[in-house]
């Protein structure tokens, strides 16, 4: 019974003692917030160990100067910005009432306070900035949709027509379904989606033995493409067995599309605003290669003899091998402007792939071995990945790049 007492004591005293670690912690990290005037981080770590400990004196004293800080800053930003006079202040503004409100959320959120020594309770003055920040809200949604107003009416351009719909959007991310942003959102975007024809790629580099690289690479774009709803919000890729009728219609191969004429005339023929050609340029596997370096440990060991304690030397020698094999796969992209032959995108990327892998042999007594290196000794071989699959992943990698490309342009 005894034993159980003393255990349940034991729990308590190390839960109190682990409370207190964290709330004086909290209390430090606070500080040097503080002191790099990030004020409102420190804050929320201030308000969190009061929460621990209500009646923590150095964290109520530090409490004020945080707040009325974070405070200050935000309502200073406040005035600046209105007086630049600007028609875009209100996204800004929504922005300072949004941290204005949270400041004082985090202090509502607080315990009650008395100050152990002065037995004074905590109190703040309150503000409430929830109508200042739901009048930024409404004039900011009623500037974007202006703005989408304005571009609607400029051109067809589908360009012109997707800063339209990404106005109106605006609009509705601060106020929904803003008079009547939803319908004129999907109307300019409508106009604004581009038709992306993907030609099928080139292989440039004469190597049949790790499959049709051209087709895989292609193949992995799209899908990650079209599986990202916010790439295809503007974006319709002509179907790629559309794009191979036309070009067999038409008698065009794929290393013919090198010319403006041609490329402007598969474009038309697709009904397409622009063209996507890609070339696989080179693919380069280096084969696996091994080193080694020699090293030795010692360390002083306890064993016992008997019962009695003796200090004994022991020493180990150790082989550490390291296995190593990569692969690359380079490839370039160009988009054309099927109304011109303009080049809108040209660039090129390499997709690596790297295998790196470390074990070790040893010669003598282990016990004198680190923690890391007998985990290597523990190991098997590495082998690498086949040829193949390093191109694969390499390719891989190659298509995410690709895509980041591609989505950072149509986005």
């Amino acid at each position: 019974m005894r034993i159980v007492r003393f255990a349940v004591i034991l729990i308590i005293a190390v839960l109190i003692l682990s409370g207190c670690g964290q709330n004086v912690s909290l209390l430090s990290q606070a500080k040097k917030q503080f002191k790099s005037g990030n004020y409102e981080a420190a804050l929320a770590s201030n308000a969190q160990s009061l929460k621990l400990k209500p009646d923590y004196q150095k964290a109520q004293e530090l409490l004020p100067q945080v707040f009325q800080a974070a405070v200050k800053q935000r309502t200073r930003n406040v005035e600046k910005i209105e007086a630049s006079g600007l028609d875009s202040r209100w996204d800004s503004l929504v922005v300072e009432y949004q941290a204005l409100i949270d400041i004082y959320d985090t202090m509502a959120d607080l315990p009650p306070m008395t100050h152990p020594k002065t037995k004074i309770p905590f109190e703040y003055e309150a503000a409430d900035y929830r109508p200042q920040l739901e009048e930024s809200k409404q004039n900011a949604a009623e500037y974007h949709y202006q703005q989408g107003i304005e571009w609607s009416l400029k051109a067809d351009d589908p360009d012109v027509q997707k800063n339209a719909a990404k106005e109106f959007k605006a609009a509705m991310s601060y106020v929904p379904n803003y008079k009547d942003s939803a319908e004129l959102y999907d109307q300019t975007r409508k106009k604004g989606i581009k038709r992306i024809a993907i030609i099928p790629f080139e292989d440039r580099t004469g190597v049949s033995k790790f499959g049709s690289l051209s087709d895989m690479l292609l193949d992995q774009v799209t899908r990650s493409l079209l599986s990202d709803p916010s790439a295809t919000e503007f974006l319709e890729i002509i179907n790629r067995t559309n794009v191979e009728n036309v070009l067999r219609e038409q008698q065009l191969a794929i290393s013919g599309l090198v010319n403006e004429a041609s490329t402007v005339q598969l474009g038309k023929l697709l009904g397409a605003h622009e063209i996507l050609t890609g070339k696989i340029l080179q693919v380069e596997v280096v084969p696996e290669r091994t080193i080694h370096s020699v090293g030795e440990a010692e360390k002083t060991i306890t064993v016992y003899q008997g019962k009695t304690a003796v200090e004994k030397d022991v020493y180990c020698q150790y082989t550490k091998y390291t296995k190593t094999a990569s692969a690359n796969v380079t490839a370039s992209l160009t988009i054309t402007d099927v109304t011109n032959g303009t080049i809108r995108v040209q660039d090129s990327f390499t997709g690596k792939y790297e295998f790196n892998d470390s074990w070790v042999r040893i010669n003598g007594d282990e016990r004198a071995l680190s923690k890391d290196i007998h985990t290597l000794a523990t190991k098997d071989e590495p082998m690498p990945p086949s040829d193949t699959q390093m191109v694969n992943e390499a390719l891989g990698a190659l298509s995410g790049q690709f895509a980041s490309k591609l989505k950072s342009y149509v986005k």
